[in-house]
């Protein structure tokens, strides 16, 4: 479990996540310095983004699937006419 989650933080930064966590960082700050409740909300939400990779991110907008490729036989196919 632990090697997931530490696989999924750690591999595949793209740039837009990147974005994500720059986006999220000066909207912290805004949060910090004008106590901007909606700053912070936001921030929070780009912050989750970024770490989890998760969301819309440069059109992804679902997590990337398990991919076992595994030896298949060749599918053949009988064509049945009437």
């Amino acid at each position: 479990m632990f090697a997931a989650t530490k696989q999924q933080l750690l591999t595949n930064w793209h740039t837009m996540r990147w974005v994500a966590l720059g986006i999220s960082l000066v909207l912290g700050f805004n949060w910090l310095v004008n106590s901007a409740p909606i700053s912070g909300f936001l921030s929070l939400f780009f912050l989750f983004q970024a770490i989890t990779n998760s969301g819309c991110l440069a059109g992804q907008c679902t997590p990337a699937a398990y991919n076992k490729i595994d030896d298949a036989e060749e599918i053949t196919y009988e064509e049945i006419k009437k």
